[in-house]
Order: structure tokens, then C-alpha cells, then sequence
């Protein structure tokens, strides 16, 4: 009885061709409307060298197409491909969010609603902060960064750049 192989999740959009007794995972490119697969791309030990995760034990390929002995290692190689993804992608999300300097915000928070009359306020998208505030001429000040630190450097810098001086207009009441 033959032992039947691991089919790969379809949101992987990877699968495993065997050439010549090697098995190489190859990503999939599909149509917009996925029916139908428009191209396959091979992976690079050199791009998974220089960009990847480090593997944690045993030696390391640095050239050539990946490829595996068996069907199991490249299975297990298209599985540790899909949960880097999560995993850099869950880093990314926490560090948009992570605030290092939390006095230093709150000092520029300060300044801010000092130089514009309004608090400023922060939200997060994906994967980035965006800062934003209304001074009392009605002006809007608002832009992105990747971490709330940034954001709010940025923000205040922004403000004392751009903000005029109250003799040349007038204040909105609202």
C-alpha cells in the first residue's frame, strides 16, 4: 500500500514538482479570479539565504534552485515558508503599535496641543501609525509612519514647520 502525500493548503499558493527524483516547491501565480494559473516561480537558496529566516541547526544553501530529496522535506520547507510570512507579518503589525519612547510622545503631545489648541490623536492601520491633528485655524495636520514614535516625531515636526503665524489668519470658532 502506498502512502499517500501531504497536499499543501491552497492559500500557500505553492506546490511540489518532482524532476529527476528531486522534489522543488514552486509558487503559483493565478489569475485575479484564481481559476487559473498564470505562471510558476522556483525559490532561490541565495534569496532564502539573504532575506529568510536563518534556519536554526545544520548547514545552509546559499546557491541554486531549492530543491529537497524528498517529498516530506519539501513539504516541511513550504510549511516553514508560509509560517515566516505569518510570523514577519505578525512582527511588523506589533511593531507599528510598540511605543519605545513613551515620554518623549507624550512630551511631543504636549507641544503639540500647545501649538495648535488640540490634542493630537493616533490610530493604527495594518501596518502603520498614522498621527493627526486639527490646530484652531482649521488646518490639518496628519500623516503615517511605521511606529507611533515616528509618527509623533514627525507630527510635531510637521506643525512647527508648517504652522503660520496666528498675524496671518484668522482663528475658526467651532
Amino acid at each position: 500500500m502506498r502512502k499517500q502525500r501531504e497536499i499543501l493548503p491552497s492559500d500557500y499558493h505553492v506546490t511540489i514538482a518532482e524532476i529527476e527524483r528531486r522534489f522543488y516547491p514552486l509558487h503559483i501565480s493565478t489569475s485575479e479570479d484564481g481559476r487559473q494559473i498564470e505562471r510558476f516561480s522556483p525559490y532561490y537558496w541565495s534569496f532564502e539565504d539573504s532575506y529568510s529566516i536563518p534556519y536554526a541547526l545544520g548547514p545552509r544553501h546559499t546557491t541554486g534552485l531549492v530543491s529537497f530529496p524528498t517529498y516530506a522535506d519539501a513539504v516541511t520547507f513550504c510549511h516553514r515558508e508560509r509560517e515566516e510570512v505569518d510570523v514577519l507579518l505578525e512582527c511588523r503589525k506589533k511593531a507599528a503599535r510598540c511605543e519605545v519612547y513613551p515620554e518623549r510622545n507624550a512630551w511631543y503631545g504636549q507641544e503639540i496641543e500647545h501649538l495648535t489648541g488640540n490634542a493630537p490623536f493616533h490610530y493604527s492601520t495594518l501596518f502603520e501609525e498614522h498621527a493627526m491633528v486639527t490646530d484652531t485655524y482649521g488646518t490639518i495636520y496628519s500623516l503615517e509612519a511605521l511606529t507611533l514614535d515616528e509618527a509623533m516625531c514627525q507630527l510635531y515636526e510637521r506643525v512647527c514647520a508648517e504652522r503660520p503665524s496666528p498675524s496671518t489668519q484668522e482663528q475658526v470658532t467651532v
